[in-house]
């Protein structure tokens, strides 16, 4: 089992490449991190827990480029879907036990030293803006 399979997710990583020579009869990837940035990360989850099922890495890149250009996504969700439990804090059937978010606010004042240094900052920062132009505001 991999907890916080995150971390596999960059597939030329040498700690990926480690990972996956692991002997196994079962691999169960967890992680509390969505599948957000690239569908390559996907891949390399999968390619631990399930090699082979979408194919080499430049057969699913090229699958997933297709599937961006119609922006139907239907075909990839079949197919790992099955494999994958995605449990919601939203959802009580899932687990019943889990209490409800509590968010309490809690204000803390910056010290005189803190507060002058913070100032310091901002003044720096609208010098800054100040000077440049274009695409180097970006920057900020």
């Amino acid at each position: 089992m991999l907890d916080e399979a995150q971390a596999i997710k960059n597939p030329v990583a040498q700690q990926t490449r480690a990972v996956k020579k692991l002997q196994a009869a079962t691999r169960i990837a967890l992680t509390g991190t969505p599948v957000e940035n690239r569908l390559s990360d996907l891949w390399s989850f999968f390619d631990f827990t399930h090699p082979g099922l979408l194919g080499s890495e430049r057969v699913f890149a090229s699958f997933a480029k297709r599937l961006a250009a119609t922006g139907q996504y239907a075909p990839l969700r079949q197919l790992v879907g099955p494999y994958i439990l995605r449990r919601l804090k939203s959802d009580k059937r899932v687990i019943a036990d889990l209490p409800d978010k509590t968010e309490v606010a809690a204000w803390c004042h910056l010290t005189v030293v803190q507060a002058t240094h913070y100032q310091q900052a901002v003044k720096a920062l609208e010098q800054a803006l100040e000077r440049s132009e274009g695409m180097e505001r970006s920057r900020f």
